[in-house]
């Protein structure tokens, strides 16, 4: 089932490492939502506890129980940051390095300098370069090398819906990881790309794999990418148990059951994770909320409710949060979705994904979507976009290949625009404040302000070479020269190779039978 990447490893292979170097490219600023990550990834490696009371006064997002601080969020992150935080933490103690390390900049400068959790109103947080360091490094594992993956599955769904053409699925791998929320997302330590990856494997493993195909290895291989993705995100339960009905319907019982065994050890060990901080294996970090505007959003069914029309249309398509506006790729990407769940019922559909596989993608999508538009804080906070959607862009992406055959101009000209609009939001990070325009009111002023700057400051790598403004950007274009046109030119000889192959054989008799 992965041989097509190696098949076409001469294409795929050059793009994949372009989009690594463009989402290794940008350095995040701490915020609430990694640092209270970070918190516990350092409670873990440092301590060897879930108790973050050492770092607890770098978040909001915290939880407090019996006199002890907590991060509230689902703990997959933090876990998958371990073993780099963890040689990272062993190599700065053995060389001498700093270690992370926060300090307060007083509003008035001739006053003492308090300590950090008794800071008064004004008072800066000021982190040091090892804590940048160490965000980074979390994010290379849970935001970087996740969303490559998930880029490579995408490629390899699309290609199955393109009849193994590898052109169109490409460019639908490219626009999922470059011209949604993908690209500002995975280059900051938060959950959401880290669980979309997981479930979009965990999907193209059930969805690909023929029936009756042999093998423990796959439900073995799709549990674990379940689990892992419940771990990282609550809501990823109704998605894993969709997929485990998937797996059930086009692979038998016995495989699902597999699939249900595999993922028990992350069921255990979530359990134990919940009841050494929060005192039982059914209670989260969100039962116990510390600052009371979120305590009081989430006292009922955690923030849960109906499903908000405004909030539904201002998710999509707003300008202050609309998934539609940033990235109008997936609109059409959405158009295309219905197009192949209906091809796949007519006799003579082209060969693609299975119909049952779409009427699952589809159900995720919609649970997303609604799920959004019901939760209390529906627009994310301090985002760029609608985040909590995030887990099921690829799923959505999965129409991109109808929308690029039926509209090929119009699909690359909306993903172009998707492209410019996320890099912008990953260069002046994806925290838009709670008002205005993400874009023009939040990234670009930033983006197009951005002095070259400190190292302990910079939020991409060519401010730190000193480039400033929009210029930063300007080293990103050098993988994608050296990638794209190598591809391209490739796939075109790839073609051509394929048109002499299929094409008719010569019928002209012998000489000697015309002759005759």
């Amino acid at each position: 089932m992965l041989a097509p990447l190696h098949e076409h490893r001469r294409r795929v292979l050059p793009l994949g490492v372009a989009l690594l170097l463009t989402y290794g490219y940008f350095v995040s600023e701490p915020a609430w939502n990694q640092n209270s990550r970070l918190a516990l990834t350092r409670a873990l490696v440092e301590q060897r506890t879930t108790i973050i009371d050492r770092h607890h006064f770098t978040t909001g997002d915290k939880s407090r129980r019996d006199g002890h601080f907590y991060c509230d969020k689902a703990p997959g992150a933090s876990w998958a940051a371990v073993p780099p935080y963890a040689l990272f933490h062993f190599l700065r103690r053995a060389t001498g390095g700093e270690l992370p390390r926060v300090q307060v900049r007083p509003l008035d400068p001739r006053s003492p300098v308090p300590e950090p959790d008794q800071r008064g109103p004004g008072d800066v947080l000021v982190y040091n370069l090892a804590h940048r360091i160490a965000l980074y490094l979390c994010g290379l594992f849970t935001g970087v090398l996740p969303s490559v993956a998930a880029a490579a599955a995408m490629f390899l769904l699309a290609l199955r819906q393109a009849g193994g053409h590898a052109r169109p699925a490409l460019v639908v791998a490219l626009t999922f990881g470059l011209a949604t929320p993908v690209l500002p997302y995975a280059t900051v330590f938060y959950g959401h790309t880290l669980c979309g990856a997981l479930l979009l494997w965990a999907f193209a493993l059930v969805a690909l794999r023929e029936p009756g195909e042999r093998g423990i290895a796959a439900p073995l291989v799709v549990g674990t990418l379940l689990g892992g993705a419940v771990v990282t995100e609550y809501p990823a339960a109704v998605p894993t148990l969709a997929i485990m009905a998937l797996a059930a319907w086009r692979h038998g019982r016995g495989f699902a059951l597999r699939v249900a065994l595999a993922g028990i050890p992350w069921a255990l060990a979530l359990g134990a994770h919940h009841w050494a901080a929060f005192g039982h294996p059914l209670s989260t970090g969100y039962d116990f909320v510390y600052l009371e505007e979120f305590a009081e959003g989430m006292r009922v069914r955690y923030g849960i409710a109906m499903p908000d029309p405004t909030a539904l249309w201002a998710s999509l398509f707003g300008s202050y949060r609309g998934l539609f506006y940033l990235a109008p790729a997936l609109m059409l990407a959405a158009w295309g979705l219905v197009v192949a769940l209906r091809e796949s019922s007519e006799p003579s559909a082209p060969a693609g994904l299975p119909r049952a596989a779409l009427l699952t993608a589809v159900g995720i999508v919609l649970y997303y979507v609604l799920l959004n538009a019901g939760y209390y804080m529906w627009d994310g906070g301090a985002a760029f976009g609608p985040r909590h959607m995030v887990p099921m862009l690829g799923l959505l992406m999965l129409g991109g290949v109808p929308a690029l055959r039926a509209a090929p101009r119009v699909f690359v000209v909306l993903a172009v625009i998707g492209v410019l609009h996320m890099l912008l939001g990953a260069t002046a990070t994806p925290e838009a404040p709670q008002h205005g325009n993400p874009v023009w009111e939040h990234a670009w002023p930033r983006a197009l302000g951005a002095e070259a700057a400190a190292p302990g400051r910079a939020t991409n790598l060519g401010l730190l070479l000193g480039l400033p403004g929009l210029l930063s950007l300007a080293p990103l274009v050098a993988p994608w020269l050296w990638a794209a046109p190598g591809a391209l030119a490739r796939e075109r000889d790839q073609d051509q190779d394929q048109d002499q192959d299929q094409s008719p054989r010569p019928t002209t008799a012998p000489p000697h039978e015309a002759r005759e």
